[in-house]
């Protein structure tokens, strides 16, 4: 079965959805298997973690040409489109892990976690993906339903359009049959939980975010998460003193220390348990940061403080002596005579006879007569007697 090569009519992409459910629902609107509408453009995919991973190249230019849609934005529906923002890159990397997360230093002293390997490690992309969805956004829409695609990864805990938490679920992706007969009831997210993932849809929507003391780009705000991350998840025995604030921030989570993990491992090869404890556990963290209830011992932790005020400079006491500040003062006294002279004529005629001193000729009285005249001055105030 093939499909025309050009598609007229299309749903339109939904902010931040996820480029398969995007997909999916053009599929569905013309009635044809979502593989059938991918081999029609040339590209035989596996399914829709690849699509939403990393799709061939040439997949999202095509696309473009199909359905008239902005090119970036295509590829921002996928997870290399996010590429080196949310992650450095999509291939793997054996210095990925240390570049990512130790550049930036929060609640512990920089250069206290020690140096680990993570092979085939990239950024946020789960070893196992667990989708989640909001189970709002889901009642309100039709099947097939659109989702995110930060609903794929470990980054945000809640929907920051209806403020509840995402619920994990096992069916096809757009089609929540067990949610149609038994949905979940949704659960309020938390003051803090929320306050980080609107900073982190900011970020996916806008290419920034503002802190306290200013405006940060999106790929600073994703790396500060997972630097205070994987900052929560480092054992006590390389922590040294600071590990108390580590302890107190798990401790006001309600969650043992480190979401109960014997060992350490990355936050992406976690179980969701594990993944979605330790976000709890950064918003926390944050929280406490601004508020000042705890002090981070990083580098970076300004980053959550107001900016202090700046001092106002007051100025050099002036020199009495200077040529400028005489200079300045005279010029004040002769605009205070001028206002005077315009409306009292003592003034104006003293004023007059001031700058007539030792002149006498005609050509300086006309000269000076005009002078004031111009400077709003009633000549009917002046007199000069030979």
């Amino acid at each position: 079965m093939s499909v025309s090569r050009r598609w007229p009519v299309h749903p339109a992409p939904l902010p931040g959805e996820a480029l398969s459910s995007w997909l999916r629902r053009i599929a569905d609107r013309y009635d044809i298997d979502l593989g059938v509408l991918t081999s029609d453009m040339g590209h035989e995919l596996i399914g829709s973690e690849e699509i939403d991973t990393c799709p061939p190249a040439g997949f999202a230019r095509e696309l473009a040409r199909r359905t008239g849609a902005d090119l970036t934005r295509i590829r921002r529906m996928s997870l290399s489109g996010w590429a080196p923002w949310l992650l450095d890159q999509m291939e793997p990397d054996p210095e990925a892990f240390t570049v990512y997360t130790r550049q930036l230093s929060v609640l512990l002293p920089a250069g206290r976690r020690r140096p680990r390997e993570a092979p085939g490690w990239r950024a946020w992309l789960p070893t196992k993906q667990t989708l989640r969805a909001c189970p709002r956004c889901v009642a309100t829409s039709k099947q097939p339903h659109p989702y995110q695609l930060m609903w794929s990864v470990p980054l945000m805990l809640s929907c920051p359009f209806h403020g509840c938490l995402l619920e994990p679920h096992t069916e096809v992706p757009g089609y929540f049959v067990g949610w149609e007969y038994s949905p979940p009831r949704p659960k309020p997210a938390a003051a803090t939980v929320l306050a980080m993932d609107r900073r982190t849809w900011r970020a996916m929507t806008a290419g920034s975010v503002e802190l306290p003391p200013r405006q940060v780009h999106a790929g600073m705000w994703f790396r500060l998460i997972r630097t205070i991350i994987d900052e929560l998840a480092t054992p006590a025995s390389e922590c040294g003193a600071p590990g108390r604030l580590i302890r107190r921030i798990w401790e006001e989570t309600g969650y043992p220390d480190r979401a109960g993990q014997t060992f350490w491992r990355t936050h992406e090869d976690s179980p969701l348990s594990v993944q979605l404890h330790t976000l709890e556990a950064a918003a926390t963290a944050i929280d406490l940061l601004e508020s000042k209830t705890v002090t981070g011992r990083g580098l970076d932790a300004a980053l959550f403080l107001p900016r202090p005020p700046m001092p106002v400079y007051d100025g050099d006491i002036p020199d009495r002596t200077s040529i400028a500040y005489l200079w300045a003062r005279a010029c004040s006294a002769f605009n205070e005579a001028v206002e005077e002279a315009r409306g009292n004529p003592a003034a104006a005629q003293a004023l007059f006879d001031l700058l007539l001193y030792r002149r006498k000729d005609a050509s300086a009285i006309q000269e000076t007569l005009g002078q004031l005249q111009d400077l709003g001055v009633p000549v009917d105030y002046l007199s000069h007697k030979e």
